[in-house]
């Protein structure tokens, strides 16, 4: 993600290394590449593989559904947020209050597109399989 976002605003992106949004899902990249080296090392008919990937599919669907969800109740809020301050702004004796309303707003944009999530999960499993081969099996 600090690569691509690097690449894009021509200076390194510290900012990305700790963004919850964009190319490539690093939760669900690194969750595939676990699932992976459980399929390479213990075979797709182990316990361990199916416990792996049961927890790779927990974790894109909630980088896909569940804090897409939290986005949109965060969305809400910051406008009840700008609501509340404009009514605050209209009264001289609370005037003061508004700013501290607005000041901090929650982050919208928290969950990942499915071309996001199945990315990480495609670089990473990409990824992991030549570290396999080259670290593990040697």
């Amino acid at each position: 993600k600090v690569i691509i976002d690097s690449i894009k605003q021509r200076w390194f992106a510290t900012s990305s290394i700790f963004s919850a949004w964009g190319f490539p899902s690093f939760h669900t990249g690194i969750a595939s590449s676990v699932t992976m080296m459980a399929w390479l090392e213990y075979g797709f008919d182990s316990v361990i593989f199916a416990i792996a990937f049961g927890f790779a599919m927990l974790i894109a669907y909630d980088a896909m559904n569940v804090r897409f969800e939290s986005g949109k109740q965060a969305q809400c809020i910051n406008e009840i947020k700008t609501e509340i301050s404009e009514v605050f702004l209209s009264d001289k004796k609370t005037k003061k209050y508004s700013k501290s309303l607005t000041m901090y707003n929650l982050k919208e944009r928290l969950w990942h597109t499915p071309i996001e999530v199945f990315g990480g999960m495609a670089l990473w499993i990409l990824f992991t399989l030549p570290l396999y081969y080259f670290f593990i099996i040697s």
